[in-house]
């Protein structure tokens, strides 16, 4: 699975004060010159993000965490297949055209994604959003939907906005074929910086509570290319 559990290298877990416009989410703070949104995996708003936007406020952000699950209720057990059940009933083209209306009218200057929102990361660089944008764990071959956005491979070497994108070799859920495609499509797609670590798959962040300096040490690099891009 993606993230969920908070992580001690996070402040703690809690939800800000809810917001619903063009999209809902919870917010942190109201104050600072940089804001950030950050789009969670297909498990949502859960304490692992609630604790990076904590972590995030602390560096002076405002923060805003997106809940693109808004009003197809919780989740009625934590699994992958009750994830994507609910990831299915969202309208990807529809949810993202309300997303660019909520960041240009809220001033939003970076967005972070995980998983779904990292595909999301590629579509919304597409679109030449004006924002710092970070993805991790993105789909390049895009995922199916009612409303679809096109897959990223369709479209890489086009992109113009400049993005970060961090894989992990052995992303089983995107296919390691897909992470060395990605990889080799990288020389003709200059507005995008990947990382891809090796060891790791899908879910690396919470390595940064990790025993292992090794693992660890990748994790932290991750997190410095995040802050970076958006703080």
């Amino acid at each position: 699975m993606c993230h969920g559990a908070p992580i001690s290298a996070f402040p703690e877990a809690k939800l800000g004060a809810p917001f619903g416009a063009q999209v809902h989410g919870y917010s942190y703070g109201d104050v600072g010159d940089k804001r950030i949104a950050i789009l969670p995996d297909i498990y949502g708003c859960n304490p692992f993000y609630q604790g990076m936007a904590a972590h995030f406020l602390n560096k002076g952000a405002r923060v805003d965490l997106i809940d693109p699950f808004h009003g197809l209720g919780e989740l009625p057990e934590i699994t992958r297949e009750a994830a994507f059940a609910r990831r299915n009933k969202v309208q990807d083209k529809t949810f993202l055209d309300a997303f660019g209306a909520y960041v240009s009218e809220a001033g939003v200057t970076g967005v972070i994604g995980f998983c779904l929102g990292g595909l999301y990361i590629f579509e919304l660089a597409r679109r030449g959003l004006p924002a710092g944008l970070v993805g991790l764990y993105g789909f390049p071959q895009g995922l199916p939907n009612d409303d679809p956005i096109d897959p990223p491979f369709t479209y890489l070497s086009s992109i113009k906005q400049p993005f970060v994108m961090l894989m992990g070799r052995d992303d089983e859920p995107v296919g390691r074929d897909n992470i060395d495609k990605l990889e080799a499509a990288a020389s003709s797609a200059p507005a995008m910086s990947l990382t891809v670590y090796e060891g790791v798959g899908h879910n690396f962040l919470p390595l940064l509570d990790s025993d292992a300096p090794e693992k660890r040490a990748l994790a932290e690099d991750a997190m410095r290319q995040c802050e970076e891009t958006l703080l």
